[in-house]
């Protein structure tokens, strides 16, 4: 039973610092979270996936080499946003390639929506973005305008790919493919 004040994550006791906080939803393999913990030592990343069977799989690479400021964590992502996380306490998120559920009765599981987008927003420190990286055109507008619901300032990026942000599997197997691929930033202001 889920009681009207929730215990909301306390960062500084999940990570053992007082680092920015960073989150990636659907976070799969984990080659993302991995190599951007590394590069980021500075940062902690939580890791959101539903899969048991992926959130086994980071586990067991982060037990071959330990990274302080990474953690993951097998649940749902608009359930943690919109009961366990503060406002403003997270400086960015991150979103990519979600699964696009293509047949219309499966369009309920699709991730990003106007309720999620507000849970982001009130999450995100000023300043803080979420970084949305798709490979379908027609979900990428269809996110997009689920997003603008909340005041986010949206820049839509040319290259998928900013420089210095680590490929995650997905984004690897379609630049391989040859497929165009979209990318943005929502920004809280």
């Amino acid at each position: 039973m889920i009681f009207a004040s929730q215990p909301e994550l306390d960062w500084s006791e999940l990570f053992g610092n007082e680092h920015a906080v960073e989150i990636e939803i659907g976070c799969g393999k984990g080659a993302f979270l991995v190599e951007y913990a590394r590069r980021n030592p500075r940062h902690n990343l939580l890791g959101l996936e539903n899969q048991p069977r992926w959130v086994r799989w980071i586990e067991a690479r982060l037990a071959r080499a330990p990274l302080p400021n990474a953690r993951v964590l097998c649940a749902d992502a608009a359930l943690v946003t919109s009961r366990f996380v503060r406002d403003a306490s997270v400086e960015a998120y991150h979103v990519y390639f979600p699964d696009p559920w293509w047949k219309r009765r499966h369009h309920k599981r699709r991730l990003v929506s106007t309720d999620l987008g507000a849970q982001l927003f009130r999450t995100l420190r000023r300043g803080g973005v979420l970084h949305l990286a798709t490979d379908v055109a027609e979900r990428f507008d269809e996110m997009g305008e689920a997003l603008c619901a909340a005041p986010f300032v949206v820049a839509r990026e040319p290259e998928p790919t900013p420089a210095g942000r680590p490929l995650t599997n997905f984004e690897r197997k379609y630049r391989r493919e040859g497929r165009a691929l979209y990318y943005a930033t929502f920004t809280k202001p």
